[in-house]
């Protein structure tokens, strides 16, 4: 009976507050909704506020009240962090715009809720730091809470702040105090907002002086004129590029500030973007271009104002302006170019000729290609000077002119050396013969001489001829390049030379051999005449030896300066105990027509190394020759792996 008499006693005590009082407990099976809370208690004033009777508001989902949005936002946090909170929430009603100081707090397990209306009488200033229960304070608490309103500022994208300014003792500003700044500042830049409230911006951040911001805003109070400046800040040595739009409003400044950090490291990126195009633009001695078909403009890159020989932006970006550039026989070929590219919206590539800003003649290369945007066509492309490129393909037409010439005398002669030199070569060689039978025994020893001389000349003529023609041919062969077991190739021309290196008793001394990539019948040619110089040029009174060694090695770690440095080679070293050469004529002896020693010492024609280089060559190779004088010689080629 005394415990109802008490609660009785008391909840007419709080029903005759002039304070609206809410009690409300979180709903534990849905505690991650915002709106998940029971109504346990709601004084007099609390259901006037929500237009309800005490027996349809208890036990509700407080979420499903009028006008608790603000409420929620309060409750959230509290319920969060656990700490006592006030702010202050404008209501819309039929009859105006109402403000109400919420305080929000736990207790037990729920959260206890008040809300007082606020009248100038008694408005408090915890936000200014101003003295508080004076006119000044009451004047500043309604001004903020009528003209923001905490809850629409709070859900803005940008950090809103309002300043008042500071004047020194001439009456002139010399600072802003921050009297407001809503919660986007904790969320932008981890700086809290509670213990800005209060200071000056210089007192804040004293790099206001140095940065402009303090100028722009004594500009923006002085004569009431929006001012808008993006600049960088440093909070927690992190950096964040706001833009702010400064506004005058009663006695002080509003500003908007948006964090604009992304979009300033995507345009620096894009600034850096485009000065590296820019300078590979430079460098490649190109240009690009973006035309708008439908209003004949075309925007260029700077380096195609240079291309012509202009400053960048020096002449207009109309089409008819760049036509004015072309020489005269190639302005219809441009003009009809273009014009069918722009109607089938194709590829377009071409060259044409310009005059230049010093008159100078060039060639340049335009490609091409249309797209659509937002309803209107473009073609974008790129502009190449390629004036160098046509001189050189001038020159290289010129070059394969005279080649052609050349590979034509060249078959003339083959057809020459091949019948027409040979036919009365062999009726010399026939005759001679024939008077060398008819007359044996008959001519005397000095007309004998003669003939021998004769029929010694013809068979060197032959040889000769033939050999050239060997020469002439080895780039003409059709045949493919294929796997070549090298073993064969040595087999077959020990079997061709078997008979004169009995006749010597030479000694050939060999190893397994590699395979290559060639064709077989040059590389029989090849080691047939570098095995047979060997058996040519023999000391007297030594027997002969001929050493064929072979391995694998990697151009960059041989001496030899004519190797690419990251390919392998077979390298075959052919290596004999001959009379040997001065090193002076290691590179001459591989000359067309080169001999070392006279006619009479030596039988040959001067071809047979040179065959061999030319071999060796056409397989993508390189031979060397090392000798000295007595002790022999060394021929060593090189010729690229299968690996």
């Amino acid at each position: 009976m005394v415990n109802n008499m008490v609660g009785s006693f008391f909840e007419d005590i709080v029903d005759g507050f002039n304070t609206a009082l809410l009690y409300i407990e979180p709903e534990t099976d849905v505690t991650s909704k915002s709106s998940a809370y029971t109504l346990k208690y709601a004084n007099q004033k609390a259901l006037d506020f929500f237009g309800k009777t005490t027996e349809v508001v208890t036990g509700l989902n407080f979420g499903e009240l009028s006008n608790v949005d603000g409420i929620l936002t309060v409750a959230n946090k509290v319920f969060t962090t656990k700490e006592p909170n006030t702010t202050h929430i404008s209501i819309k009603k039929d009859d105006g715009v109402f403000n109400y100081r919420v305080d929000a707090k736990c207790l037990n397990n729920g959260l206890l809720i008040t809300l007082a209306e606020l009248e100038p009488s008694y408005i408090t200033d915890a936000e200014s730091k101003l003295p508080l229960g004076t006119k000044q304070s009451r004047t500043h608490e309604l001004e903020i809470s009528n003209l923001f309103g905490v809850r629409v500022l709070d859900s803005n994208d940008s950090i809103i702040s309002y300043l008042k300014p500071i004047f020194n003792d001439n009456g002139e500003v010399k600072d802003f105090r921050i009297d407001y700044l809503n919660n986007r500042m904790d969320e932008i830049t981890n700086e809290e907002a509670d213990k800005i409230v209060g200071l000056s911006i210089l007192e804040y951040y004293p790099k206001n002086s140095e940065n402009g911001v303090m100028e722009i805003l004594k500009t923006c109070y002085a004569t009431g004129e929006n001012k808008e400046y993006t600049r960088e800040f440093i909070f927690k040595e992190e950096s964040f590029w706001l833009s702010t739009r400064a506004v005058k409003m009663n006695d002080g400044l509003i500003l908007f500030s948006k964090d604009v950090t992304k979009e300033k490291k995507y345009e620096n990126e894009l600034f850096i973007q485009n000065r590296l195009l820019s300078e590979a633009e430079h460098v490649a001695n190109i240009g690009s271009f973006r035309w708008n078909l439908e209003k004949e403009q075309i925007k260029y890159s700077d380096n195609v104002y240079r291309l012509f020989g202009y400053e960048p932006n020096e002449f207009d970006n109309q089409y008819d302006r760049l036509l004015t550039f072309l020489h005269p026989n190639d302005i219809e070929k441009v003009k009809t170019s273009f014009k069918e590219a722009k109607r089938k919206k194709s590829k377009t590539d071409q060259v044409f000729r310009v005059y230049t800003k010093s008159n100078e003649l060039k060639y340049m290369n335009t490609i091409g290609e249309c797209y659509q945007k937002e309803g209107n066509w473009y073609m974008v492309g790129v502009i190449r000077d390629v004036t160098n490129q046509i001189e050189e393909e001038s020159v290289l037409q010129i070059k394969n002119a005279e080649l052609k010439r050349t590979n034509a005398d060249l078959e003339a002669f083959n057809r020459v050396a091949s019948h027409d030199l040979q036919e009365p070569l062999r009726k010399i060689q026939m005759f001679a013969s024939r008077l060398h039978d008819e007359e044996e025994g008959r001519l005397n020893s000095r007309s004998q001489g003669y003939l021998d001389k004769i029929k010694y000349s013809s068979d060197r003529m032959r040889n000769l001829i033939s050999n050239l023609l060997s020469y002439s041919k080895i780039d003409e062969v059709n045949e493919q390049p294929k796997r070549v077991d090298l073993n064969d190739v040595l087999n077959n021309v020990l079997e061709d030379l078997g008979e004169r290196i009995n006749e010597l008793n030479a000694e050939i001394v060999t190893q397994n051999l590699p395979v290559v990539n060639g064709i077989q019948f040059q590389l029989e040619q090849l080691f047939a005449n570098l095995i047979g110089n060997s058996l040519k040029y023999i000391r007297e009174g030594v027997q002969p030896q001929i050493k064929i060694v072979s391995s694998v090695i990697t151009g960059k770690n041989d001496s030899l300066e004519t190797l690419l440095p990251n390919i392998n080679y077979v390298k075959l070293q052919f290596i004999d105990n001959g009379i040997g050469f001065e090193k002076k004529y290691q590179e001459k002896i591989f000359e067309i027509f080169q001999r070392l020693h006279g006619k009479t010492e030596f039988t040959g024609t001067g071809l047979g190394l040179s065959i061999c280089k030319k071999i060796v060559q056409s397989h993508n190779g390189v031979i060397h020759a090392e000798g000295e004088i007595n002790k022999g010689a060394q021929f060593i080629v090189y010729l690229p792996t299968l690996l």
